[in-house]
């Protein structure tokens, strides 16, 4: 329950504030203890600030389709995890926020040994539904490999 309830102090904390190196460590450490997709896929955040949250996955064997390629799904998956995160330090770290909408468009191909950097800024925060947009980016070339447009949720009480 202690871990919890840390976990939460962050979030607040990033609805204020950029977080500190330190701080986005310790976030890293509860998704990786608790069994979520975060965990399984292996993203680890890089920054969060009120209106940016940059995350960050090595593609590996696990992450790709039978032709060698990232499978599109572990974009939407990264633009979910990005925008719904970003959204809820947004909303305060409060409310429940949840994706209501995921629209994700694939533009250039990763392979295994890529790493992409997904990067999670507002279009809309509004006070029940926000849009995010979460673009996709090939650490190494610095190119637009996808791009999700992300609608949110806010359920205030």
């Amino acid at each position: 329950m202690e871990a919890l309830q840390r976990f939460q102090e962050l979030c607040i904390a990033g609805s204020e504030r950029e977080l500190t190196e330190e701080e986005v460590t310790e976030i890293n450490g509860f998704t990786a203890a608790f069994p979520a997709l975060d965990r399984t896929l292996g993203v680890r955040y890089q920054a969060i600030a009120p209106e940016r949250l940059e995350l960050r996955l090595e593609i590996s064997n696990d992450h790709i389709q039978p032709w060698g390629i990232t499978n599109g799904g572990v974009y939407a998956a990264l633009g979910e995890t990005a925008g719904s995160m970003a959204s809820y330090m947004a909303a305060g770290a409060g409310p429940a926020v949840m994706g209501t909408s995921n629209e994700t468009h694939f533009l250039r191909p990763t392979t295994p040994g890529d790493v992409v950097v997904s990067v999670a800024t507002p279009e809309h925060v509004g006070r029940s539904s926000h849009l995010w947009r979460i673009e996709h980016i090939n650490e190494a070339t610095g190119k637009r490999c996808a791009l999700t447009f992300l609608k949110t949720h806010v359920a205030r009480g």
